[in-house]
């Protein structure tokens, strides 16, 4: 059995899931169109409470949203970024790459936002930012600007949840020290 180095944490490799924690591994894979298990996924196993209850409400939001893929992707990959963590900001960009989203798009959702073209990506990028680092600080005017970009409640609600959930996962995979998937940081070239 392996462990997370710093907290001591075991993964819970497939091969040693109980059966209701190997369907979820089954699931993940199926649904993430990924060949592994995530390391994060792995830890949380430790609880089949907290990774059921994390994993329907993953897939639960994917099943039913308004919001395109590749934008909950590069939503995802943002607030990741902007809160500064490595594990999920490499599988996130993974994903975004994966899904077609160009260097130049994945360079300005990082290190310039402003930036960030076309116009209405832009203005919910800097929304979900904001949100994600200092949600009291949103005001009626925050929510205009993503408005007269076209963007209606529901979405503006859904991208909120994805921020909401990236800051659960970002907070997950710091505090359980998960380190990045060796096989998506070879797919980075971090390897």
């Amino acid at each position: 059995m392996s462990y997370v180095t710093e907290t001591g944490i075991p993964f819970i490799e497939e091969e040693e899931a109980p059966d209701e924690t190997a369907h979820i591994y089954e699931e993940t894979k199926r649904e993430m169109q990924s060949p592994f298990v995530p390391n994060i996924i792995k830890v949380m196993a430790n609880s089949p409470a907290a990774l059921t209850s994390y994993w329907n409400a993953i897939s639960a939001f994917y099943q039913h949203t308004v919001l395109p893929e590749s934008l909950i992707a590069m939503l995802f990959y943002t607030v990741a970024h902007a809160n500064n963590c490595e594990y999920c900001s490499a599988g996130h960009e993974l994903t975004c790459r994966t899904l077609g989203i160009d260097e130049e798009m994945l360079n300005a959702l990082v290190r310039d936002i402003g930036n960030v073209s076309p116009e209405r990506i832009r203005a919910i990028m800097e929304f979900a930012v904001k949100a994600a680092r200092y949600p009291k600080d949103l005001t009626g005017e925050d929510y205009d600007v993503v408005r007269a970009q076209g963007i209606a409640n529901a979405e503006i609600v859904e991208i909120l949840y994805v921020v909401a959930m990236g800051n659960m996962g970002d907070t997950l995979a710091d505090a359980l020290k998960v380190e990045v998937d060796s096989m998506t940081a070879e797919a980075l070239g971090r390897s």
